[in-house]
């Protein structure tokens, strides 16, 4: 029994400090655990935030051009008046519509006669911007209507 003893002195001796590098070495662990779930919240946040302001850019190009379409063949247009009747370019204040609030919207519109199949053709262009912040989305959509002369 006396044997026994010296041998657990000895034993306790040789592990000393061990505890100590197993814990710093699970604390720097967790850390990195920590921080690379944070980095991947913050990511996911910042996708998040670019998909809204993207699907409010499309909605926006997709008003603007649905916009310059009633401007050329609404029911108030009597005769053919083209392009000439399209702004070219809107700013979406918040008053408005709140959904497109902080975005902007540029239209172009060209026109072409095809005398071959007694058509006019129009190529509808609207470019809406979003921004907030530091965050910029930008969608373009681009239409193709054609009139009988």
């Amino acid at each position: 029994m006396f044997l026994n003893r010296r041998c657990q002195i000895n034993t306790y001796t040789k592990q000393r400090g061990s505890m100590l590098v197993m814990a710093l070495f699970v604390i720097v662990v967790m850390a990195m655990l920590g921080l690379a779930v944070v980095q991947l919240l913050n990511d996911s946040s910042k996708s998040t935030v670019y998909e809204v302001y993207g699907a409010r850019a499309f909605n926006a190009a997709n008003s603007g051009a649905d916009r310059a379409l009633a401007d050329i063949f609404g029911p108030q247009v009597t005769g053919s008046v083209g392009c000439i009747n399209v702004s070219s370019s809107y700013s979406l204040p918040k008053t408005v519509i709140a959904g497109f609030s902080g975005c902007d919207l540029v239209i172009e519109c060209t026109e072409f006669d095809v005398t071959e199949t007694g058509f006019t053709h129009y190529r509808i262009e609207s470019t809406a911007t979003c921004q907030a912040a530091d965050f910029i989305t930008q969608r373009t959509v681009a239409i193709e209507a054609r009139q009988r002369n």
